[in-house]
């Protein structure tokens, strides 16, 4: 798909960490949980941020506030997520290579990732942002954050 990228993910296949992931029967299995649990601790609380920006529940409770009071737990399971990812790229790099959904997954959490760090965390904190805006950046998180996760779910299949 990327033949740019192909010398790369040969390299990740050649390595000794995959090899290690690869030689181990549950290494990988395991790994897979600890990224799905990273995934659900993201989903979760940014789920509940975005169902108070779409006016959906916690509405006494400032957008604001609550995206600080949940930012640990977004870090935490974007970190337990990330960490975990790349190891289980290294398990299997160069079936990744030829797989769409790996690509974008990928392309869409770059994009996800980055719109969390800027426009959505600029909305959140615009005490003065309107309800449109609000939902609006609720409703491109949702369907970054998710598609991330379906496009994770259609690399088994491909």
């Amino acid at each position: 798909m990327f033949p740019i990228l192909f010398p790369f993910f040969h390299w990740a296949d050649a390595s000794w960490l995959s090899l290690e992931i690869r030689s181990s029967t549950w290494q990988f299995a395991i790994l897979e949980m600890i990224h799905l649990v990273g995934l659900t601790i993201l989903l979760g609380t940014l789920w509940v941020l975005d169902m108070r920006l779409l006016g959906l529940g916690m509405r006494r409770q400032p957008a604001a506030e609550l995206a600080r009071d949940l930012s640990r737990w977004m870090w935490i399971g974007l970190w337990i997520m990330l960490v975990s990812g790349v190891l289980l790229f290294f398990g299997e790099p160069m079936k990744l290579f030829g797989n769409p959904s790996f690509h974008v997954k990928m392309m869409l959490l770059v994009l996800a990732i980055g719109f969390q760090l800027t426009l959505f965390r600029r909305v959140v904190s615009d005490k003065s942002a309107s309800a449109f805006l609000d939902q609006a950046a609720a409703g491109l998180s949702l369907v970054l954050w998710f598609g991330v996760g379906l496009a994770g779910r259609g690399i088994g299949f491909l």
